[in-house]
């Protein structure tokens, strides 16, 4: 019925924005099948050659243009329906060609421009009390502002905007509000806000569109890599990338890769991250290539457009004086002449412009190359520099306690103060020290050679009752000064999969660690457990125990922690549970600590089963 009737009059019209609507169920992420129904709607309108439809029918075309990244041609599109807008005293169509106008002044950086565009617009439909577009502009304002770094004024308008998008139950713009918000609080470095804003997004009751999602996955993703929590953060990367891939909206792409690329650095993850940062080259080098072809036919369009009033500004004077004698004829002619000599030098002269554009843009491409270049080297210093003070500090953490016994006992015997059955015994027990000593650096240097030459964990078959032996023996002197003994459950081998040398780092720095807030006379208690995926080491010292604060504080650092003095007044660096966190994760382990305040502290180490 539609069909037969398409080219009648009151039906013809709905079947205009029939098409419309169509054609905006594809805006977001099939460009093809929302010019066909525009096309369509296009050819009905022209049939009935309604001014307003046709204008509503090329507005439509400038949004769509957008939405994919072709700024020159919606800003072709704008233009020409404001024209016909403005000759049909369409307002509301006027402040809406004169919000796309500002979108695309924004998309090239030109935010004092574009907020001119859009608080004219937003006037024109205040007056009107259009809700629609005032949340639109509204939105629009808190972009500019924000990349203006005007980020209170933004926060208001975004604010602004969500309560009377919410009110007129406008989803789509919500959404984009509470995405907009979301950055605000992210720049602000309001991690939590940033992340319950975006979870808003992708858990409304109505699912956002694919623009909108793309933006709050790779949104949360950078988030949760601001907290450090690497798995949430490279889920939510990668789903913002794929969602912006079918959009084919490059700017997010670019986004998203740069996000994931960092991810996976922080992961050492060096290949991954190489790749999505190639990725985001390219797409920003295409972006950059296009902007700047883009931006020379709209700087051409703009100044069409100002020359157009311009001319629609002379003819009105002209037929004015036309109107009253004809003398002025011959000076008319004569100011037609000289607009034509300025349009051609005009011509000339943005030519001349294009050509420096290219130059420049050559320029710029070899500056970024070798900024790239640059750039590269210094991370690469970086990392460096940072292995070596980490070697340093695991070095003056592990050796310092033996060397101390060692010191101890040579000052023992300067003095004289040994009988010979002592020192037998002593040196018999320093043999054990230094040897104990010897696997501990020799342990430390093998990991230091893997930071510095980058090689993966190496994983194996290790018995751990073996490491755990080996570990307390290289503690001899610290055990017997302050008359602390081992309860081992040692009767079968047991077995793990993890890299030997971590492995040792993991289970010294927790022995020593038991040994350090041990009291005199008392004993450590070791014993295993195990479930489907991990076998479970168990260390219990019978000391002052932790409190619930302490144990958060140390199951979430990340970096090196304020070392508390044992119970003989031991002092410590605070790296040793920095190791066993990192070396844990590098091994796919786990770290879990129980203690009763004032009675006992049990550290529990999963490592993966054999």
């Amino acid at each position: 019925m539609l069909q037969n009737k398409v080219y009648g009059s009151v039906i013809s019209r709905d079947s205009v924005n029939y098409y419309l609507k169509e054609s905006k169920k594809y805006t977001y992420f099939d460009f093809n099948k929302a010019k066909f129904y525009l096309v369509k709607a296009e050819r009905v309108a022209k049939k009935l050659n309604d001014k307003n439809l046709i204008a509503d029918v090329i507005y439509n075309f400038g949004s769509n243009y957008y939405i994919i990244g072709s700024y020159d041609i919606a800003l072709q599109n704008y233009i020409k329906a404001a024209e016909i807008y403005d000759s049909e005293n369409n307002k509301i169509g006027l402040a809406k060609c004169l919000m796309g106008k500002g979108l695309i002044q924004q998309g090239f950086g030109r935010d004092k421009e574009a907020l001119k565009n859009f608080k004219k617009s937003i006037t024109i439909c205040r007056a009107l009390n259009d809700k629609k577009f005032i949340v639109k502009n509204l939105l629009n304002i808190g972009i500019s502002q924000t990349n203006l770094n005007e980020y209170d004024e933004a926060y208001k308008s975004f604010q602004e905007s969500l309560k009377l998008s919410v009110k007129n139950k406008s989803t789509e713009d919500s959404q984009m509000s509470m995405n907009k918000l979301a950055n605000i609080h992210y720049i602000k470095n309001n991690v939590d806000s940033t992340i319950y804003y975006y979870q808003k997004v992708l858990t409304d009751n109505v699912k956002p569109n694919l623009w909108e999602e793309a933006y709050a996955l790779s949104g949360l993703s950078e988030a949760y890599l601001k907290k450090g929590d690497y798995q949430k953060a490279i889920n939510y990367g990668l789903r913002g990338y794929n969602s912006a891939k079918i959009v084919r909206a490059k700017w997010d792409i670019a986004r998203s890769a740069e996000i994931i690329s960092k991810i996976y650095s922080q992961q050492n993850n060096f290949e991954s991250a190489y790749h999505f940062l190639r990725i985001n080259k390219i797409y920003n080098d295409s972006l950059y290539a296009e902007s700047k072809i883009k931006e020379v036919n709209i700087l051409q369009l703009e100044a069409k457009e100002a020359e157009n009033e311009r001319l629609i500004a002379k003819a009105e004077i002209a037929q004015q004086k036309l109107n009253n004698t004809r003398i002025f004829v011959g000076f008319i002619f004569f100011l037609l002449i000289a607009l034509l000599i300025f349009i051609y030098q005009y011509y000339k002269y943005t030519s001349q412009k294009g050509k420096f554009f290219k130059e420049i843009e050559i320029k710029n491409r070899d500056i970024q190359s070798q900024q790239s270049m640059i750039t590269a080297q210094n991370i690469a210093l970086e990392e460096l520099n940072q292995t070596k003070n980490k070697i340093f500090s695991i070095l003056s953490h592990d050796l310092k306690t033996p060397i101390n016994s060692l010191i101890q006992v040579i000052e023992l015997n300067k003095q004289n103060d040994l009988t010979k059955e002592e020192q037998t015994f002593i040196f018999d027990q320093l043999q054990k020290q230094v040897e104990g000593t010897s696997l501990i650096l020799n342990n430390i240097l093998n990991w230091a050679n893997s930071q510095i030459d980058g090689t993966t964990v190496h994983f194996e078959k290790i018995a751990l009752n073996q490491i755990i032996e080996e570990s307390i023996s290289s503690f001899y002197a610290e055990v017997i000064k302050k008359k602390v003994s081992f309860n081992h459950d040692k009767e079968e081998t047991i077995f793990i999969k993890a890299d030997i040398g971590q492995t040792r780092i993991i289970i010294q720095n927790i022995i020593a660690n038991a040994i350090k807030f041990a009291p005199l006379n008392s004993h450590i208690d070791i014993h295993y457990t195990s479930d489907d995926k991990f076998l479970k080491i168990h260390i219990k010292d019978y000391g002052n125990g932790l409190n619930q604060n302490k144990i958060e504080e140390i199951m979430n650092f990340n970096k090196r922690l304020v070392s508390e003095k044992g119970t003989s007044m031991e002092e410590g660096t605070g790296l040793g549970l920095l190791l066993v966190k990192q070396f844990l994760i590098n091994n796919k382990g786990q770290l879990e600590i129980q203690s009763v305040e004032g009675k006992w502290t049990e550290f529990i180490i999963s490592f993966l089963k054999y």
